[in-house]
């Protein structure tokens, strides 16, 4: 039905008029122009759910898909940068009441109230309550879970992530997670003929995947460094998540302040989703030949696609620059709505987006978020981690970026660990003190 009246409109004219769309409230059309979008809104008719619309601005076919406003009201958002003028709005819209199709048509003149207006976008008053709030006076169990293990994600880090003091601490009220020589603990030839064995050193091992608990030095180095990782115990679904953080510096340190699904429900990575409010490079140089992001940077980015081949995180991806991310606390916070996810430094936003992921990643066949609500697969219970990675060979560091030292190596290599750990008269100059760690002031999460 939907082609069919989608054809319809390539041979015909709008409707100027219908018996059937006075039968429905008329589209309230706004260009919210702070945030670039175009924005159809239709009071809600009981047993009404409206699909799609189409409509042109500037002589300029335009269309998208319905999603229910946490207020109840049908909206649908579209990009729009341009400059808009008094002008007749053509539409029509195509849904369905009570199981039986339905198509409203017609025009709106942009100089009418009810019409097309100049307005930055109307943030809602919103009830929210607080789920987590630590300021880390001291590190609070009820709040947060270690990460103790080898395991380095499908990222292949270095790291392993330990319950240590050295590498997990609260001081005059801020929690630091900082990496350490594995060497320093345990001497350099245990990185070479020792065992590493997780739940023995350190009580338990939290994930043994990709030998996550045992290995043995004499198959292949140990991991090099030690470091931390915390996740929250609780979590929100639809809220507001915020961070107030130093991030580290130090050659090839990769802090994160993330979130990720408690249950899978729409399957394995990326297809579950996964939020990052920040990450960054430690390194002081990291070029690409034309822009730097080192640590100088940090970026925000949403995962989301039907299989890590697939994943369309480059669609929902945003940078900043500021030169004193390493040196001074800044506020990390992502604004999750049933509308639109909106992350931010400092109230600056870095990266937004609406939903219907399966229309936006251009995907086909069967939509694996097809059971879900317009924000899916972000629609689900996520819980918040924070960590201070290093190294890796999925490309974070990419091997023909200019470094401020020579990267040691290279993300193909079978020999990461021990490369990695050659190279340290290159890269351990640059690892001082406190400044290799995240130090986090506060977390504050809330739900709506």
């Amino acid at each position: 039905m939907l082609h069919v009246i989608s054809v319809m409109l390539h041979v015909m004219p709008f409707l100027i008029a219908s018996s059937l769309a006075a039968s429905f409230p008329e589209p309230r059309i706004k260009h919210l122009k702070s945030h670039d979008v175009i924005e159809i809104a239709v009071e809600d008719v009981p047993g009404m759910e409206w699909k799609n619309v189409q409509y042109v601005i500037d002589e300029t076919p335009m269309a998208g898909v319905f999603f229910k406003s946490a207020e109840g009201i049908w909206k649908h958002h579209k990009a729009y940068q341009g400059s808009l003028q008094r002008q007749t709005i053509h539409y029509q819209m195509v849904g369905e009441q009570n199981g039986d199709p339905v198509v409203a048509a017609g025009t709106i003149e942009t100089e009418e109230e009810r019409g097309l207006a100049l307005v930055p976008l109307a943030q809602p008053r919103r009830t929210k309550h607080l789920v987590l709030w630590d300021d880390f006076n001291f590190l609070n169990r009820n709040n947060w879970d270690y990460e103790v293990s080898m395991y380095g994600g499908y990222n292949w880090e270095v790291q392993v992530y330990t319950n240590d003091p050295r590498n997990v601490f609260t001081r005059n009220g801020h929690l630091f997670l900082k990496p350490t020589l594995t060497s320093d603990k345990f001497g350099e030839n245990f990185l070479h003929t020792g065992t590493m064995d997780v739940k023995k050193i350190w009580g338990y091992c939290t994930n043994a995947d990709r030998w996550g608990c045992i290995r043995h030095g004499k198959d292949g180095l140990l991991p090099p460094v030690m470091s931390g990782k915390l996740k929250s115990k609780k979590t929100v679904t639809f809220g507001e998540v915020c961070v107030r953080a130093r991030i580290p510096q130090g050659d090839w340190i990769w802090p994160a302040i993330w979130m990720l699904p408690r249950y899978s429900k729409y399957g394995g990575w990326p297809r579950s989703g996964e939020i990052d409010l920040m990450e960054s490079r430690g390194n002081s140089k990291a070029s690409d030949g034309g822009h730097d992001h080192g640590r100088n940077q940090i970026g925000s980015t949403m995962h989301w696609g039907t299989d890590p081949g697939h994943n369309r995180f480059m669609l929902t991806h945003g940078d900043r620059d500021d030169h004193t991310f390493s040196s001074q606390m800044h506020t990390y916070c992502v604004d999750w709505t049933h509308e639109y996810i909106a992350i931010s430094v400092d109230n600056h936003q870095v990266m937004r987006t609406g939903g219907n992921f399966w229309q936006k990643g251009g995907f086909r066949g069967h939509n694996i978020w097809a059971n879900g609500g317009y924000m899916a697969p972000f629609d689900q219970p996520f819980y918040l981690i924070l960590n201070v990675a290093i190294a890796g060979t999925n490309g974070f560091f990419p091997d023909n970026w200019t470094y401020n030292s020579r990267k040691p190596w290279g993300n193909n290599s079978p020999t990461e660990y021990a490369d990695f750990w050659r190279g340290r008269k290159d890269w351990l100059r640059s690892w001082e003190g406190d400044k290799v760690a995240m130090e986090i002031d506060w977390v504050k999460m809330y739900q709506y």
